[in-house]
């Protein structure tokens, strides 16, 4: 009894959620909204949301998700992807439930971050201005603040996982922890694992460096989106091991984009669809924004880079919620990627750099929705493969739904299991759009089961 209310006591009750604008009755778990206070004068404050696990909060690990952008907020997981809800398609103030929720195998902790995000501030607006290091910084001290907050959870597994520029932010934050349990300065929960979905590796490689062109490209011919005669010519053109297209094969690309149009950049077969508030839902049907990264596919088609906004905008700005979540309201509305940062990459290669050590210290798994063409799977199945380990397991299938269903395709190498796997029908975002397949694979990485 002593040890119960001592726990109790740890919580921050202020922060306790006890009703949620839309949901009529008892939530499903206890959840927690407020802010973990970070840098040297404590004027950054990350904001936070906890759902704790819908069995056995005490004993269950703890999940720490992030969303990427560099700027994008990370309860656009909450809303969109493995959150407890999901907001009503006839109504998107209310809230309807969702059964593939994380919750159910994990305490899962939502964090808005870098400062400046969302809902996290600063008291000073200097601190908007941030990068990779800074970031990594400030979530490591979060991260430890969080479990000073909830010390009842610091004895169980934590696992860390996102996507998009998370596949920065994951990996970066998991090296510091890695580096300050070895330094013995760590205060948080023990890290076991990491999951990083559709991920950026840096500014030298892949797709969010130097290698849109072609790993986009393979991607899409891939496809029945592009005429196979022009598939022929591309892949005769086109050398796909030179650091930079030429100019015939930068023509041919160009046809290839104009050829597939005007399709989700996130979700190749999904609908095109960007706004913000649901006023906007009929007039911001179609967003014709083509990619422009370096070396992008270029052209006057597509991909489009459609973010859908409509629902979370419409449920997070209500002043009910934003009292009820303990938040303090930002001279922006909120948005999947509202934000008030200014921010540099400075880590280039994270498969050189920041994975080795990892791959050493702690379970990894690499996710790619293959749905999505912002970062393919192309992307992700070559930077693990030039890794260099030996394979344990070749590619094969994975499966779901007791193992009636394939799930998606996974390589397992020696090297202390580190894998790579697709998930069949995921998007960009790949919970949204294969919840089942999403499930499985968080239950694997915190079973230590392979795939």
């Amino acid at each position: 009894m002593l040890s119960l209310f001592a726990t109790l006591l740890a919580q921050p009750a202020a922060d306790e959620i006890v009703a949620l604008p839309g949901w009529s009755g008892a939530l499903p778990s206890k959840q927690y909204s407020g802010y973990l206070d970070v840098g040297a004068r404590k004027f950054k404050h990350l904001h936070y949301w906890l759902v704790e696990a819908e069995e056995n909060a005490e004993s269950a690990p703890t999940v720490l998700w992030l969303n990427g952008g560099p700027g994008c907020s990370s309860l656009d997981g909450f809303i969109y992807e493995h959150g407890p809800f999901r907001t009503d398609p006839s109504d998107p103030t209310k809230l309807v439930r969702f059964e593939q929720t994380w919750a159910k195998l994990a305490n899962m902790l939502y964090l808005e971050a870098p400062v400046g995000v969302g809902f996290s501030w600063s008291e000073d607006p200097s601190d908007y201005k941030t990068d990779d290091d800074k970031t990594a910084a400030d979530n490591l001290a979060a991260v430890e603040d969080f479990f000073a907050a909830f010390p009842h959870l610091k004895s169980n597994s934590f696992f860390i996982t996102g996507e998009s520029y998370a596949g920065v932010y994951v990996p970066t934050l998991a090296e510091a922890i890695v580096a300050a349990t070895k330094a013995g300065t760590y205060t948080g929960a023990p890290l076991v694992g990491i999951a990083v979905g559709n991920g950026c590796s840096g500014t030298e490689v892949g797709v969010c460096g130097p290698d849109r062109w072609k790993y986009g490209t393979q991607y899409l011919l891939g496809t029945s989106f592009v005429a196979p005669g022009l598939k022929k010519q591309i892949e005769a053109a086109c050398d796909f091991a030179a650091a930079s297209p030429s100019s015939a094969c930068r023509a041919l690309m160009d046809s290839m984009s104009e050829q597939v149009g005007h399709v989700n950049l996130y979700n190749v077969y999904g609908e095109c669809i960007s706004g913000h508030m649901q006023a906007r839902a009929e007039s911001a049907v179609t967003h014709k924004v083509p990619v422009t990264a370096q070396g992008s596919l270029g052209g006057l088609g597509g991909p489009d880079a459609c973010i859908d906004s409509i629902a979370g905008s419409a449920y997070f700005n209500q002043p009910a919620v934003i009292e009820a979540s303990h938040v303090v309201k930002q001279p922006f509305e909120w948005s999947t990627c509202g934000n008030q940062i200014h921010y540099s990459s400075t880590r280039p290669n994270l498969p050189r750099d920041t994975y080795p050590g990892l791959v050493e210290a702690i379970r990894v798994v690499i996710y790619n929705g293959d749905w999505d063409a912002c970062v393919p799977h192309t992307d992700a199945e070559a930077w693990t493969e030039g890794m260099g380990y030996k394979v344990a397991d070749p590619f094969h299938p994975w499966t779901y739904k007791n193992g009636t269903q394939v799930a998606g395709y996974a390589v397992r190498y020696a090297a202390n299991n580190f894998t790579f796997i697709t998930i069949k029908g995921g998007r960009h975002e790949v919970p949204e759009t294969a919840p089942l397949q999403a499930f499985e694979m968080l239950r694997r990485l915190i079973m230590g089961e392979q795939f």
